[in-house]
């Protein structure tokens, strides 16, 4: 089939203004549902008591029923005496007050005589008696139309007699994933073979959101399959989602399935990542065409989802938080799109600091860790680092005020502190951006990280980390709190074909994958280079750059490389085999102040706990001789 192009690519707010638009006749769908099972869902009409609560008059404290005009004289000079079934009764807390009795002294303002009680201040009137109706009165609204019930709001409907109530029925969507490579999560991957996963994502923001996802079977890349599935879906669902196939490739069929359906509103919007969307109608009911990679149909979701499933549900969009804060690197961007870029969020001396995480389509985890959206509008080329960004928040404040924030060199042991110190503090976590040790440094100068993982070699001398420290920070105060040594070394294939066995092996021949720039194993490649007599110039994949230990790791497990500098538990996690270069230390760096902090303080407990070394144990070629130590620089 010949390759479809974009029928227009518009401004996100006019494309979903218009889509939305087209469905502004949408009328609610009701139903009625028990009051016992209403929690969070939304009155599709006003509520009126059936009854009236209290709907006797009843005391309100443990005393004695009286008849108010009989306390009238009563006073500390001239006590009233009141005798029992003459002028009282005994009551608890609930009891009935039927006439003559209209009012309850309690028990501690009464004096008891051998005739009675005595009391010396006049009562009134329904004084400690829950009369009826002071909570609800029979025929008054309970509730309005459009309100989300809460637990209080069940508990008062019980009350008032309703035990069934109108809501607006929750809007069904059909979830269509596409694509000839994808596979259920419960098969085996293959090489060629993706686990599909949008569709359970999708599913779970449908409830999220108020909804009902309704997941169908994974449709081939067939234009009469897709065809069919739509037009399935659109008869038993109110919204549907098709994923995958929505851009201009070769095998992307949703535009032609939707246009033969039905009508096509907006084919391709200017945001990143996400531009490939689909908003159609078909048989007069919303159908999505989302792209396939998750960042993209996540963020698209939110943006063109959820504003529809809000118009079946009769109620306005969430308000995300928003805050201010300083950019730790400049993004560069295109005057083409609108950019989401996903951030981490920390606290540092009281600024709000956001590091950009992955950007790339695919890069789901960066979802998982981002705590916020920084969004790079349509008419700017980019932001540059230290500008104040507005941050979209998809965490709560309160959490990231308890992030220690960690920026520099990578290690798998950082994801071990960060559980650790979730699980011993329960409100403390750390946020590691992983762009090498001279950046982190770089970081830490301009105060925008609290620690830098660094293992930066000083070629005079073979030490690790103080001469740079001395040299960046010559009129600070500063501190390394010392953490691993770890091998150093070459990550190569299981049974090690190509025989390596030190940096001279690496021949022009050989596939290199390398760290970035200002990484401590470049610095530490570079210096064994440089002794070696081998020019950076001579390995093929010098310039073939990732930013972790086990981005490396990966790379010689799938072939992409054949060999890379990297640590040992890397290669161990992957089962590869590892030939030894050195064994290296890699420590933090801060401010000596910072030692003062409640979050370093902490981090400082867990590097020291047995906990935490015994999992060094289990990860493999790590030692931790002076572990937790603190050295002035």
């Amino acid at each position: 089939m010949k390759r479809n192009l974009y029928l227009n690519v518009q401004e996100k707010n006019e494309a979903l203004e218009q889509f939305l638009g087209a469905f502004d006749h949408i009328l609610p769908k009701k139903e009625r549902i028990p009051v016992t099972e209403s929690l969070g869902r939304v009155t599709g009409e006003a509520v009126f008591a059936r009854y009236s609560s209290p709907s006797y008059n009843f005391c309100a404290m443990d005393g004695i029923a009286v008849i108010s005009s009989h306390t009238r004289t009563a006073s500390e000079e001239h006590p009233v005496l009141l005798k029992y079934e003459t002028d009282y009764l005994d009551v608890d807390t609930g009891d009935m007050i039927l006439p003559p009795y209209d009012a309850v002294i309690m028990a501690e303002d009464l004096i008891e005589s051998d005739e009675g009680y005595k009391i010396i201040a006049p009562t009134h009137p329904f004084s400690h008696v829950r009369s009826i109706g002071e909570d609800i009165v029979a025929k008054e609204m309970i509730l309005p139309s459009c309100h989300k019930i809460r637990a209080i709001d069940i508990s008062v409907l019980l009350s008032a007699g309703i035990h069934e109530i109108t809501v607006i029925k929750k809007p069904v969507v059909g979830i269509i994933p596409t694509g000839d490579e994808m596979i259920d999560y419960t098969c085996q991957p293959e090489d060629g073979r993706i686990i599909e996963t949008n569709s359970w994502m999708f599913a779970n923001l449908v409830t999220e959101n108020d909804g009902i996802g309704r997941r169908y079977p994974i449709i081939r890349d067939d234009l009469e399959r897709i065809k069919k599935a739509i037009l399935e879906a659109v008869d038993e669902c109110d919204i549907v989602i098709i994923n995958a196939g929505s851009s201009a490739g070769r095998d992307d069929y949703t535009i032609h399935a939707v246009r033969e359906l039905g009508e096509v509103l907006t084919h391709g919007v200017a945001i990143k990542p996400g531009k490939p969307v689909i908003l159609s109608k078909v048989k007069d009911k919303p159908v999505i065409g989302l792209p396939g990679y998750p960042v993209s149909s996540y963020l698209t979701f939110t943006e063109f989802v959820i504003p529809v499933m809000n118009l079946y549900l009769q109620r306005k969009g969430k308000e995300y938080k928003k805050v201010r804060a300083k950019l730790s690197k400049t993004l560069m961007s295109s005057l083409k799109y609108e950019e989401y870029v996903r951030v981490k969020l920390g606290l540092v001396e009281g600024e709000l600091i956001a590091s950009p995480l992955e950007r790339g389509a695919g890069a789901s985890m960066s979802l998982v860790r981002a705590d916020g959206f920084c969004v790079i509008p349509q008419n700017k080329e980019g932001i540059l680092a230290h500008e104040e960004v507005e941050v979209k928040l998809v965490k709560d404040m309160d959490q990231i005020k308890h992030t220690l924030v960690l920026t520099g060199s990578h290690d798998l042991i950082l994801d071990v502190i960060n559980d650790l110190m979730m699980e011993e503090s329960k409100d403390m976590c750390l946020s590691s951006t992983h762009v090498g040790s001279m950046s982190g440094l770089i970081a830490l100068k301009k105060k925008e990280t609290h620690l830098v993982p660094s293992h930066l070699l000083d070629e005079k001398d073979g030490s690790y980390n103080l001469a740079i420290t001395r040299e960046m920070f010559p009129d600070e105060q500063m501190v390394i709190i010392k953490g691993v040594r770890r091998r150093q070394g070459l990550i190569v294939k299981k049974g090690n074909p190509l025989g390596f066995q030190s940096i001279q092996d690496i021949t022009p021949e050989v596939r290199y994958i390398n760290r970035q720039r200002g990484a401590g194993t470049r610095v530490l490649l570079d210096y064994m280079l440089k002794n070696a007599g081998i020019s950076p110039m001579d390995i093929q994949g010098y310039e073939h750059e990732v930013t972790t230990h086990m981005s490396v790791a990966v790379a010689v497990q799938k072939d992409n490389a054949d060999v890379g500098m990297g640590i040992y538990s890397s290669a161990r996690a992957l089962d590869l085999d590892f030939v030894d270069v050195t064994f290296e230390e890699y420590d933090f760096v801060t401010y000596a102040d910072y030692l003062e902090l409640p979050l370093v303080q902490e981090f400082i407990n867990v590097l020291k706990s047995r906990d935490f070394q015994d999992k060094l144990d289990a990860l493999g070629g790590y030692s931790y001789e002076e572990i937790g130590k603190i050295v002035y620089v």
